[in-house]
């Protein structure tokens, strides 16, 4: 009798196997076709640059005397839909860019490393071959802290002021756990790979670490279906494994460059607990001109959860001479 139990389960437990190993292939193969699809049916919104030996998509709209320079944080799927009411909110008043890094949104993955000068340097080379005119106001979300301050050090000439939206201290990102973040990304590249988030997404579950379940709902319809695709594209994606583990160095990087000296610096933050309060009291003393506000019920995409507020802090940035 117990021969017998232990086959029926052994052979339960092989059917059981069997089950989730097809699922899990008709999950690849479903994300592959739709990735084709979704390719031909979301073309690039703006123009694509070849930039130090791989493509970069930029998008940019309206004029002004100043040109504001979003960007975005790590693992955005595009910035096109992370930016665009600011940009079309913008519009009357400057000129706005935004632009995917190497792997996302319509730009072309690369094996250059993702240290903080090769970025900074891609983007100074993308808004020259794009004929964008500086100065810069640099808007910059999460991680983009480091290329933000990192610009700023290399080209202060170019750049009229920076705002960050909830990024951290170049100290707080010599110490984060580059592993914790290398775990998250692997997690969610199975997540895709396999076809997990879109069959989530279908029942209307967006996974709220990346800030979809923010924005999405808050883009128009016609805008909706385009940023949907790009997180079941992108969600993951590996070319950001690249950035993070260059997260501690790119950090180390920045606190050598030095304070900025007089240029103006807005830090704009969430209420994320003690260590992340103590990271935008840090930030506070990279220039004279610094200045700092915790936005009340504010959520880490807070140029999402508190859209209007961010939009304001833009506008007054604007009138800076």
């Amino acid at each position: 009798m117990i021969k017998i139990i232990r086959k029926r389960k052994i052979g339960l437990g092989a059917k059981l196997l069997f089950i989730v190993l097809l699922l899990l292939v008709i999950g690849v193969v479903w994300q592959k076709l739709m990735m084709d699809m979704e390719q031909r049916k979301y073309p690039p919104q703006g123009h694509i640059y070849r930039v130090n030996s791989h493509d970069i998509h930029l998008y940019g709209t309206g004029k002004g005397d100043s040109t504001v320079v979003f960007i975005a944080g790590s693992g955005t799927p595009s910035a096109f839909t992370d930016f665009y009411y600011l940009q079309k909110q913008l519009q009357p008043y400057a000129r706005t860019i935004s632009y995917d890094h190497a792997g996302f949104g319509w730009s072309e993955t690369t094996n250059i490393p993702r240290t903080i000068d090769i970025v900074a340097e891609e983007l100074h080379e993308l808004l020259l071959k794009a004929d964008e005119k500086a100065p810069y106001i640099l808007v910059g979300h999460s991680l983009a802290s480091l290329e933000a301050l990192r610009y700023a050090q290399k080209y202060p000439n170019e750049v009229k002021g920076i705002l960050l939206l909830d990024g951290g201290s170049p100290e707080y990102y010599e110490q984060v756990s580059e592993m914790k973040s290398y775990f998250i990304n692997r997690m969610f590249a199975g997540f895709r790979a396999t076809g997990m988030v879109r069959a989530l997404g279908n029942v209307g579950v967006l996974l709220p670490f990346t800030g979809e379940n923010i924005r999405n709902k808050q883009l128009p319809d016609e805008i909706r279906g385009l940023d949907t695709a790009m997180y079941y594209n992108h969600i993951g994606e590996y070319s950001n494994i690249n950035a993070i583990k260059n997260i501690n160095k790119n950090a180390r990087s920045v606190i050598e460059g030095g304070h900025l000296k007089d240029i103006p610096l807005i830090i704009l933050s969430s209420d994320s607990g003690e260590d992340w309060v103590k990271s935008q009291k840090q930030l506070l003393n990279w220039s004279k001109q610094s200045y700092q506000e915790t936005l009340p019920h504010s959520e880490h995409y807070i140029h999402w959860s508190n859209k209007e507020e961010v939009l304001g802090r833009i506008l007054e940035m604007l009138k800076l001479k």
